[in-house]
């Protein structure tokens, strides 16, 4: 018990209350230091900052430029989106509100499995795509459905649009979902906002995978007012920054033309009613170098893959022995077979070959240790250089090929667009193989004993056979620079936004004008004076049309099935049919298209391939694209933006 007189003890008592009372005056100092701090010296500094957290920034997410075709018609652009959205702090249990919405529109697992891994990575209050593309029958029942559906918000948002479908897949391409290396190939943190907005596309293939940043546009910017937990409670319209379209491109192509040469393309050959239609065309004007048609059939609809290809399409489309996922105009490796002995005429002509000689043709040529066959058993008799291509003789090449250096041909074949790429904007480009001496040692590099060239290889080479591969772009370009003499080089963009690319130049092809002159006149012959395409040529006198078909072998018959009687093409299945091919120009005295056909499987250059390009080349002279002005890029980036305006 403490004693109130003894002093000792109230002293102790004394200093503890001195003590107590110091330590609590100062930590009052500090706080009403620190209140003064926070309320009175920055009181501007934590009222900005309050003002951040209350409002907050939002992307606006731009539209897509679109790509219209040579005159202003439209091949990709942009249309309505019903979708729905999932505001996941607002649905509560996230996987009840999916069960819901997936009474009304499906909601598959790997979508669920997505939903879920975009909350974990947005965040609550971000806005998560569940479905898009809807039909409006199921857009009109979420809304309907709206009460009884918490955190759903339906929106109408904006997706890509080819209307077009297949007949200008390989040339547009398609768009896709954003992926995290998209996102992570992204130099600011803007542009991956932009890419996380729902929904959200970017290019996959063709010109909208190559120009993806010029068709993209530029996002947009609002404030809005959040509370205390980030929910959007106002927006702010003062001081918003609107999106600004991405730019269109106009391209060389016809839609019209490129539309006829898909039909044709897929139209079964007379003789072949029932046989499937795999091929490719390419139609080029030889002045400017534009790009009119290319065409590969069958094709797959980009649309498909905008709303999310359905897995047993896809399987499909990767298993079709067609291949309609590969763009066979630029990428499908074939030999051009007999379309080359233009380049092997003109080739030995530059060796010194006359073409006033003449070779009797026998049907075959014995070389080394074997013969040599032509296509025409019984032969072709007597024949010159414009015969021998008018007639394709093959024997007349072979006598050429016994003399001829493979380098030379390598050189002339380059010369005229073979063996190489161009600057198109589409990817995938094939650039074939060109034989030579030099091809050949780098081919067999680890085996020295097959390095060397034969001369007997030549005698397959000039008619187009062996190691030879083409793609029909290059062909075309051969047709078009063998028309003009000049090296010609394709285009398929004619402007940027409002900034029209100039034409690629032409110069002179270092040949001799006359030996191009006997190719001509050959190439002429062969659809106007009863040649090997007399059933291709054009009635209208003024679209006078030259060409040269083309065989190019895929397996040559073996004795034993020869022996069981399988003579003739049409005796193999179809995917061991020689390829057909035809390359040609018009008109002959004037020249200003060029085309090439190649069809799979297609036996023979003047069966299949030669009708398909008649067709194809009539409706270019009846529509004549040179003779109509293309459109002003500038014009259309004006009106467009007067559109928007109002």
């Amino acid at each position: 018990m403490l004693n109130a007189h003894d002093p000792e003890r109230q002293e102790i008592v004394s200093r503890r209350t001195v003590l107590f009372g110091g330590g609590v005056g100062a930590m009052m100092v500090v706080i009403a230091g620190r209140l003064y701090q926070l309320q009175v010296a920055d009181h501007e500094k934590y009222q900005a900052l309050a003002e951040e957290n209350k409002f907050n920034r939002r992307v606006l997410t731009p539209l897509r430029g679109d790509i219209v075709d040579r005159f202003g018609n439209v091949l990709a652009s942009n249309r309505k989106n019903f979708r729905i959205l999932l505001l996941p702090e607002r649905a509560g249990d996230v996987g009840v509100t999916l069960d819901h919405v997936g009474q009304i529109v499906p909601v598959t697992d790997e979508r669920r499995q997505r939903i879920f891994r975009e909350i974990r990575r947005r965040g609550a209050f971000t806005p998560i795509e569940i479905e898009d593309n809807l039909d409006w029958a199921s857009f009109s029942r979420v809304n309907y459905e709206l009460p009884h559906l918490a955190g759903v918000l339906p929106d109408v948002g904006e997706t890509r649009d080819y209307p077009l479908g297949s007949a200008t897949s390989f040339v547009i391409g398609y768009v896709g979902a954003v992926t995290d290396a998209d996102l992570d190939a992204q130099e600011n943190d803007e542009d991956r906002n932009l890419l996380r907005q729902p929904g959200f596309k970017v290019g996959r293939d063709g010109l909208e995978r190559t120009y993806e940043e010029e068709l993209r546009g530029e996002a947009g910017k609002m404030s809005v007012v959040i509370n205390a937990h980030g929910r959007v409670i106002e927006e702010v319209k003062d001081g918003m920054t609107p999106p600004v379209q991405g730019k269109p491109l106009t391209l060389t192509i016809d839609s019209e033309l490129q539309q006829h040469a898909m039909q044709v393309l897929a139209t079964p050959a007379e003789r072949q009613p029932d046989e499937p239609q795999s091929a490719a065309a390419v139609v080029m004007d030889v002045i400017t170098g534009d790009i009119l048609v290319l065409a590969s059939t069958p094709a797959f609809n980009p649309n498909d893959f905008n709303v999310g290809i359905d897995p047993d399409l896809w399987r499909e489309l990767n298993q079709s022995q067609y291949k309609p996922l590969l763009n066979k105009a630029l990428a499908g490796e074939y030999a051009p077979g007999s379309a080359l002995k233009m380049i092997a005429a003109i080739a030995g002509q530059e060796m010194g070959f006359n073409p006033s000689q003449t070779v009797r043709c026998t049907g075959k040529v014995w070389y080394g240790n074997r013969f040599f066959h032509c296509w025409k058993r019984g032969g072709h008799g007597v024949r010159d250089m414009k015969g021998a291509i008018r007639d394709s003789c093959n024997v007349y090449f072979y006598e050429l090929a016994k003399t001829l250096d493979i380098d030379l041909l390598a050189e002339t074949a380059r010369k005229f667009g073979l063996g190489q790429t161009y600057e198109l904007g589409v990817t995938g480009q094939k650039p074939g193989v060109v034989p030579s001496r030099d091809w050949k040692r780098r081919y067999y590099a680890g085996q020295p004993e097959n390095q060397t060239w034969f001369q007997g290889e030549t005698l397959s080479a000039i008619i187009g056979q062996g190691a030879w591969t083409t793609t029909p772009l290059q062909l075309c370009v051969m047709a078009a620079r063998i028309a003009t003499g000049r090296a010609v080089r394709p285009r398929l963009v004619r402007a940027v936004g409002d900034l029209i690319l100039p034409a690629p130049t032409a110069s002179l092809i270092n040949v001799n004008p006359a030996h191009l002159d006997v190719v001509r006149a050959g190439m002429n012959a062969v659809t106007n004076e009863y040649g090997t395409a007399a059933r291709s040529r054009l009635e209208d006198p003024d679209w006078q049309l030259a060409g040269k078909t083309g065989s190019s072998q895929v397996f040559r018959i073996t004795a034993e099935e020869r022996a069981r009687g399988l003579t003739k093409q049409e005796d193999l299945p179809w995917a061991r049919r020689d390829h057909a091919v035809f390359v040609s120009y018009m008109p002959y005295e004037n020249p200003r298209y060029a085309c090439a056909v190649l069809v799979e499987h297609g036996i023979g250059g003047s069966r299949a391939a030669g009708p398909k390009a008649r067709d194809i080349m009539k409706k270019v002279a009846e529509r004549d694209p040179s003779s109509r002005p293309p459109l002003d890029p500038r014009e259309f980036v004006r009106a467009a933006a007067a559109t928007r305006e109002g």
